[in-house]
């Protein structure tokens, strides 16, 4: 709980630092959901943003379309995927909404938890997938379902955050069309920095050290 509230923390902080440039990308991205098929690539370009941000570095809006332009494909890769799996449960709920019964009351339990599981999947494939050097839809969803397995805790109070961020800015309207997506795309990045920490700090344990140039 306490990891989560500071990437929480965090993530205000980094979008404060920047917001209204941060205000200008979810504004656009929020634009590209409407002809639809710029909806998924938005998305993935807004992670690529929150990654900039989050490693330090400088950000314009020329940034956001390279990353459009870029990652469109495996962004509709990843659309599609969601399509297919979002159509299924919604079509579950639909179909039997009118069954009664125990063994219904379960499967729509069961419905339920996979949705929220995938929500919260979804959340962090973006972050893995640019932290990967094998960027493939499999290993991404893979490293994001491992993610959950491994840390439940942190990742389902992330998801809980991040659902209730949601709600309140459809209802409110301002948080939706300002912030929203950067909050999310800046918790999902973080999120996943914290996963990977153990990693980097091995890895970087075993390089070789520097040879200086300089004679001291």
């Amino acid at each position: 709980m306490t990891r989560a509230f500071s990437i929480i923390g965090q993530a205000f902080r980094l979008w404060w630092r920047e917001f209204m440039l941060l205000i200008f990308f979810n504004l656009l991205w929020l634009a590209l959901q409407i002809p639809i098929v710029t909806g998924p690539p938005a998305t993935a370009a807004m992670y690529a943003i929150a990654r900039r941000l989050a490693d330090g570095e400088f950000i314009e809006p020329r940034h956001g379309l390279e990353a459009l332009r870029r990652m469109f494909t495996p962004a509709w890769v990843w659309g599609v995927t969601n399509l297919l799996i979002v159509g299924v449960l919604v079509g579950n709920f639909w179909l039997y909404q009118s069954a009664t019964g125990w063994l219904w009351t379960g499967l729509r339990l069961g419905w339920g938890a996979i949705a929220l599981g995938w929500f919260t999947v979804n959340l962090f494939y973006w972050p893995f997938w640019l932290a990967q050097d094998q960027r493939s839809p499999m290993l991404t969803f893979r490293n994001s379902f491992l993610f959950l397995a491994k840390q439940p805790g942190l990742a389902l109070t992330l998801m809980l955050i991040s659902a209730l961020l949601i709600v309140v800015s459809v209802l409110t309207t301002l948080p939706l069309a300002a912030a929203l997506m950067a909050w999310l795309a800046l918790i999902g990045v973080l999120a996943v920095d914290e996963a990977l920490k153990p990693i980097t700090e091995h890895a970087a344990s075993q390089a070789p050290p520097q040879q200086s140039d300089s004679l001291t």
